[in-house]
C-alpha cells in the first residue's frame, strides 16, 4: 500500500470558481481517512484529483512517495468505488470484476484466482454468474468494491458508494467496508456527507467546508475539540447548540450571559476567557450534556436552567426535546424516562465544563 500527500492543491474553474484551495493532507499508509462536508464543500473534486480524474490547478499530489501531478489515472495504481456502481449491464459478476484485469492482459489463472478471492472476501461466490439487473443495492455496491479490490492497488478511493443505499443497508456495508479495511490493510481515502458514516470509519476526518479543509482530526478529537462552530455544528446528531450572548463578570465568576438565560461558567472556563470579558460570544453545548436533573447518574458540575417544551420526539433508546429558554430555541437528548408533554415547562441541568465558546465574528473557538 502506500501514503498520499497533497500539497498546496487547488482546483479553479474557468479562472474564477475556486472548488478546492490551498489542500494540505497528509494520508498516512494502511490509514482510513474520510472527507466530509456538505455538498459543494469541494470533497468530491480533492478524490478525482487524486484519482487523476481531474487535473489540479496548483499544487503538487504525491502517491507512494511519487509526483502523479502528469500520471494518468491509468498509471497511479488506485482503484475508485463510484457512488452509482459503473458496473456493466451486459456483462456478469464475474465479467465486470474481471474487466479491468484482461484489458491489462493478466494470465486467465491469475484474473479467475483474483475474482475468486475477492469474491470470497465480500461473500459473492454465489452471485458470479449474475447480471447486474439481478441485483440488489446493496450486492451491487459489493460487486463495485470487487472489483477495485481484484486489482489490488495502492490506494482505494471511495466517492459516496453507500449515498444510493437505504438506511439499513447503509449501516451494514459501513460495517462490510471497515471490516474490509482491517482485512487489507489498505490505504483508503473515503468522501461522504454523512458525519455519521464519517465518526464511524474514519481513523482520521478531513472536515471541509467552501473549498477550504476545515480541521484535520481523529473522530474523538473533532467531537471535543472543534476548531470552530462550523467543525462543532458539523460533527454529532443532533448538532451541537449555539446561543449567541455576553461574557460578563460577577467577582471573580464570569457569566454567560444571553439576555434572559444566564449561565455561570466553570472555574477553569473563568480563568481562561477572562480576556474575553464584554465580548460577543457564541456558546456552544451539545444536546446529551443537557440532562433531566433525575438522571444524572455520575458527579458533574451542572446549572439548571428552565425552558418550555415545544416537541417531544421519542427515539425508543433516547428522546430529543426540542425546547425554548428565553430567546432561545435548542435541541436537549435525555433518558427515555424523562417524558414531559408539549408546552410543559422543565428544569434541566447542563454540564457546564462541556460547554464551547467561539467569537461571534470569527466563528473561531476561544477555549
Amino acid at each position: 500500500m502506500a501514503d498520499v500527500v497533497l500539497k498546496n492543491v487547488r482546483k479553479v474553474y474557468d479562472k474564477e470558481v475556486v472548488a478546492v484551495d490551498n489542500a494540505n493532507i497528509e494520508i498516512n499508509d494502511k490509514e482510513f481517512v474520510v472527507l466530509v462536508g456538505p455538498s459543494g464543500c469541494g470533497k468530491s473534486t480533492t478524490l478525482r484529483m487524486i484519482a487523476g480524474l481531474e487535473e489540479i490547478s496548483d499544487g503538487e499530489i504525491f502517491i507512494d512517495g511519487t509526483l502523479v501531478n502528469d500520471i494518468p489515472p491509468k498509471d497511479r495504481d488506485i482503484a475508485m468505488v463510484f457512488q452509482n456502481y459503473a458496473l456493466y449491464p451486459h456483462m456478469t459478476v464475474y465479467q465486470n470484476m474481471a474487466f479491468g484485469l484482461k484489458l491489462r492482459k493478466f494470465p486467465k489463472s491469475e484474473i479467475d484466482s483474483r475474482v475468486l478471492e475477492a469474491a470470497d472476501i465480500l461473500g459473492i461466490e454465489d452471485l458470479l454468474q449474475r447480471k447486474p439487473k439481478a441485483l440488489s443495492g446493496g450486492q451491487r455496491q459489493r460487486v463495485a468494491v470487487g472489483r477495485a479490490i481484484v486489482r489490488k492497488p495502492k490506494v482505494f478511493l471511495f466517492d459516496e458508494p453507500l449515498s444510493n443505499l437505504d438506511a439499513k443497508l447503509r449501516v451494514q456495508m459501513r460495517a462490510e467496508i471497515s471490516k474490509l479495511h482491517k482485512r487489507l490493510e489498505a490505504t483508503m481515502v473515503y468522501v461522504t456527507h454523512d458525519q455519521v458514516e464519517a465518526m464511524t470509519m474514519g481513523d482520521r476526518i478531513v472536515v471541509m467546508r467552501d473549498a477550504k479543509v476545515q480541521q484535520i482530526d481523529a473522530p474523538l478529537k473533532l467531537y471535543n475539540e472543534p476548531v470552530n462552530q462550523f467543525v462543532a455544528g458539523f460533527i454529532g446528531s443532533p448538532s451541537m447548540n449555539f446561543v449567541g450572548g455576553r461574557l460578563v463578570s460577577e467577582g471573580a465568576q464570569l457569566i454567560f450571559d444571553e439576555g434572559k438565560m444566564k449561565i455561570p461558567l466553570s472555574a477553569s472556563q473563568s480563568e481562561k476567557l477572562s480576556s474575553h470579558i464584554g465580548s460577543e460570544v457564541l456558546w456552544g453545548i451539545r444536546p446529551e450534556d443537557i440532562y433531566d436533573p433525575n438522571t444524572i447518574g455520575r458527579d458533574v458540575e451542572t446549572v439548571e436552567i428552565e425552558a418550555k417544551v415545544e416537541v417531544v420526539e421519542p427515539m425508543g433508546n433516547e428522546v430529543f426535546l426540542n425546547l425554548t429558554s428565553g430567546n432561545t430555541a435548542f435541541v436537549a437528548r435525555v433518558d427515555p424516562l424523562s417524558m414531559p408533554q408539549v408546552d410543559q415547562k422543565i428544569k434541566l441541568a447542563v454540564d457546564v465544563d462541556k460547554a464551547h465558546f467561539f467569537d461571534a465574528d470569527s466563528e473561531s473557538k476561544l477555549t
